[in-house]
């Protein structure tokens, strides 16, 4: 086929050819030439054409008449040329003669040669047959049992109006008389046949099977003998303590009336089968039997089977804020029934993923709710899939906080496993001591005074190679002092102040937070930062260097000794964005604080890194980051509280942000509602976690801040503000990192706490009593839902659907109906679901099946109401 490649890629068209004509004419090329000359050169052939290029047919015999011309280099017409006919591809379609003259002898494609020398050029030939007839081939005229299939299959043919087959051509079967043909459609062979299995129905006589193809049909018909007295495999339905239960087991076949009996075994306790084959009672015991059930007909035919039955626990009864928690691998065989009982009765149900593994691996779990009542029938009402829900919108403020946050998220994600790589290489020797007075680190007691920092620093930048350390070290960038306090010093890059000078006014303002509400955050909750070069400050270098969108972020390269790696700084150092600056120039209308709240996050990490670089193993990123976020959030709650607000240890409500018109976001909240909406995205959305980032954004922050907040609440008396010393024990250097701190910090493995965290999650602020351990210093359903006549962070437009925790059944409870919800959990992930009664019925019975890792899910249900 190459050969008739060639020549079509290069075949000259219409234009081509009356060009190369007006050039013979110029060129005078064969016109009478002097007497003597020999005659014109013979045409040189280039290429075929064959027309017309497609065609199609729909009967077999019908021909199609193709035609080659064949042209020179000049591209013109080469008259008296014969070319050679031949089929490429599929020879069961057509055939085609010495003159071109295509015959269709069955359905499918083919292609159309027609070769002159070394050139072809060809046709594509497309049949696709149409129905003219359907005709019964055998199977008619049977004789069988009823409800059995019949011996020889019932058979049709399907052909066109010459009576050729057509193959690939749909037939459906139909059974009269509660017969089946499996299976009902069937697509015919190469001989335009196609073929069903028959299985009769239950009366005694005449039925028929019709065949239909297109506007077709033809009919089958046989007859029906009495089918032998059977009982059918079947499996009973979970009779439930307490409530009634019937069901009927069918038979097939007899003669007469039938008589059913207990062949052997026992049934549960309660229960009877009477005359009819009816199995009716109200169970008394919990029980799992199995017994032999006998069926006899008027002529004495006889038939058996066993079965199983198990009676499960009776209706859950629990009252409002009461707490069931089951593993669904040991209620599987006994699910959870809730009753009906009054309506408005409602119940949440939470499916968790109690462990937290870095894999990222899923698990598929489908909840399954079966009404006990005899009009419901099974309805799939909900297949979640992720990216289903929608995803929240927020107004410009935190909509930009939340880019920069995520943004900043997936630096320190890479600069955390770059700082774990790096101190392996380098070894914990490498990390300079901590020098503070009253320090308790190992190191030398140096007394050291509050000195005016320097008006000129120089440090190395920043460079993200992966071959940090290695010598030649960057140069050295010289940044001069912007503002200071006891606590920090913020420099600027000088050749970025010369262009973009940060305000006076906004570095003082992140002073002043931090000094009256980040410092002491830092010191309460974390132990305060190191000193390892002396000048009892943090250094906060505002760089070029710092990524677009990046807020800011602490390198642990800035901890070790210059001797064993010269691209230290040896300080205590945060990288810092000017953009954040800007920001707060522009916060009295836009609203954005963010700077304020993500200083005290990222000194944090100048804490915690510190301590966990020297010890040389690093927090897994979730918790570094987790309780980075309490920072954050303390120094916000400190501030709200120190202007009057909602005291840090109370319970915040939707009734501590301002209420009049305008930008609802201020100084001293901006740090708690952006933590909010953190959340708010990450549990409004199809899949959660605690330490993985399954929906490639780094929603774990909002999970992870929420899930130490609630140990903070339930192990550290947050109420009480006594939250700090258990952050602060979790941080020390005494504390095994990771998971094992905080197994250490509360003395309960941390499946537990996932569960107990759904708990608390379920029950927070819908009025019933909260649990213990749970939540004490938010009402989240309130403090991530703003009334509307405020100028509101989720008004009702840009709100995700429902309320904390934003159920997977949808944001109104559904009611107790045959349904099945499916979806995904990933490591330490929730999916809620809400359900509440209208009273009728006995109740639904949940159902929770799950894929791989089933034995760390677990199944939450609280009654509500």
């Amino acid at each position: 086929m190459e050969a008739m490649a060639r020549p079509a890629a290069s075949r000259t068209g219409n234009t081509g050819r009356e060009k190369a004509r007006m050039h013979r004419i110029a060129s005078s090329g064969c016109l009478l030439l002097v007497a003597g000359l020999a005659a014109c050169e013979p045409r040189v052939p280039v290429s075929v054409e064959v027309s017309p290029a497609t065609a199609t047919a729909d009967v077999t015999g019908a021909t199609v008449q193709f035609t080659a011309r064949v042209y020179d280099d000049r591209g013109e017409l080469i008259p008296g040329t014969k070319a050679r006919w031949w089929v490429y591809g599929d020879t069961v379609v057509a055939t085609v003669s010495g003159s071109g003259l295509a015959t269709v002898v069955g359905q499918g494609s083919t292609q159309i040669v027609a070769e002159y020398q070394a050139y072809s050029g060809l046709a594509r030939l497309s049949v696709r047959l149409a129905l003219a007839g359907l005709k019964t081939v055998s199977g008619d005229g049977q004789t069988g049992r009823a409800l059995y299939p019949l011996p020889y299959p019932p058979t049709v043919f399907v052909h066109d109006a010459s009576g050729a087959p057509i193959p690939d051509f749909e037939v459906a079967f139909e059974a009269s008389d509660d017969g089946s043909a499996l299976p009902p459609v069937v697509t015919t062979n190469k001989s335009g046949e196609a073929a069903t299995a028959w299985v009769l129905g239950l009366p005694v006589g005449t039925q028929t099977l019709r065949a239909t193809a297109g506007s077709h049909t033809v009919e089958f018909r046989a007859t029906a003998t009495e089918p032998p007295l059977t009982i059918p495999a079947a499996v009973l339905s979970r009779g439930r303590l307490t409530l009634p239960y019937r069901e009927a087991i069918a038979a097939r076949g007899g003669v007469g009336t039938l008589f059913w009996s207990l062949a052997s075994g026992a049934l549960p306790e309660g229960l009877a089968l009477d005359s009819t084959g009816v199995i009716a009672g109200v169970p008394t015991r919990v029980d799992s039997t199995n017994f032999t059930v006998r069926v006899r007909d008027e002529d004495g035919n006889e038939a058996s089977r066993r079965f199983w039955l198990r009676v499960c626990d009776a209706p859950l009864r629990i009252a409002p804020g009461e707490v069931v928690v089951d593993d669904p691998t040991v209620a599987s065989w006994c699910p959870r029934f809730l009753p009906a009982g009054e309506e408005g009765d409602r119940y949440r149900v939470a499916v968790v993923r109690t462990d937290v593994v870095d894999d990222e691996t899923r698990v598929s779990v489908v909840l399954k709710v079966n009404r006990a009542d005899p009009e419901a029938s099974l309805t799939l009402v909900d297949a979640q899939t992720p990216g289903a829900r929608p995803v929240p919108r927020f107004p410009p403020a935190l909509a930009t906080g939340l880019r920069i946050a995520d943004a900043t998220s997936r630096f320190h994600a890479r600069l955390l496993a770059d700082a774990g790589r790096l101190i392996r290489v380098i070894g914990t020797g490498a990390v300079l001591p901590d020098r503070r007075a009253d320090g308790n680190r190992s190191g030398p007691n140096v007394a050291m005074s509050k000195d005016p920092p320097p008006d000129r620093r120089e440090f190395r930048p920043f460079v993200q190679y992966l071959d940090a350390c290695v010598d030649p070290p960057p140069a050295k960038r010289p940044a001069y002092l912007v503002g200071f306090n006891d606590e920090l010093a913020i420099y600027q890059d000088s050749v970025q102040q010369g262009v973009e000078p940060i305000r006076s006014a906004d570095a003082r303002q992140l002073l002043d937070y931090y000094e009256g509400y980040g410092a002491p955050t830092i010191a309460e909750y974390f132990g305060g930062v190191p000193d390892i070069n002396g000048d009892e400050r943090v250094n906060v270098f505002v760089s070029p260097v710092v990524p677009d969108w990046v807020a800011g972020f602490v390198w642990a390269d800035d901890f070790l000794s210059a001797e064993e790696c010269s691209w230290s700084n040896e300080m205590e150092l945060v990288y810092f964005n000017r953009i954040m600056f800007d920001h707060l120039e522009n916060a009295p209308d836009s609203g954005h604080y963010q700077a304020l709240s993500t200083m005290v996050h990222e000194v944090k990490h100048v804490s915690s890194l510190y301590i966990r670089t020297r010890l040389g193993a690093h927090h897994p990123n979730w918790i570094e980051e987790g309780t980075a976020e309490i920072a954050a959030e303390i120094s916000s709650r400190m501030a709200m509280e120190a202007a009057g607000g909602v005291a840090r240890g109370a319970r915040l409500d939707r009734d501590a942000y301002p209420t009049s018109e305008g930008v609802i976001t201020t100084p001293e909240n901006f740090g708690v509602l952006l933590r909010l909406a953190r959340m708010t995205v990450s549990y409004s959305g199809e899949l959660n976690s605690l330490n993985t980032n399954p929906m490639l954004q780094h929603t774990y922050y909002g999970t992870s801040w929420h899930f130490h907040r609630f140990l903070g609440d339930a192990y550290g008396n947050a109420a009480a503000k006594g939250d700090g010393a258990f952050f602060t024990a979790l941080n020390d250097s005494s504390a095994p990192p990771g998971i094992a701190g905080i197994e250490a910090a509360t003395g309960k493995r941390l499946p537990q706490h996932v569960e107990d965290y759904a708990v608390s999650m379920v029950l927070n602020g819908v009025g019933a009593p909260e649990p213990e351990p749970g939540f004490t210093t938010y009402d989240f359903p309130s403090a991530a839902d703003f009334p509307p006549e405020t100028f509101e962070v989720f008004d009702p437009e840009l709100q995700p659907e429902g309320l904390y925790p934003w159920s997977h059944t949808g944001p109104e409870p559904v009611g107790f109906e045959n349904a099945i919800y499916s979806g995904t959990l990933a490591p330490g992930g929730i999916r809620f679901h809400e359900f509440e009664s209208d009273g009728r019925g006995a109740g639904i019975e949940l159902e929770v099946s799950t894929g791989s890792r089933f034995d760390a899910v677990r199944v939450v249900i609280v009654r509500v109401r």
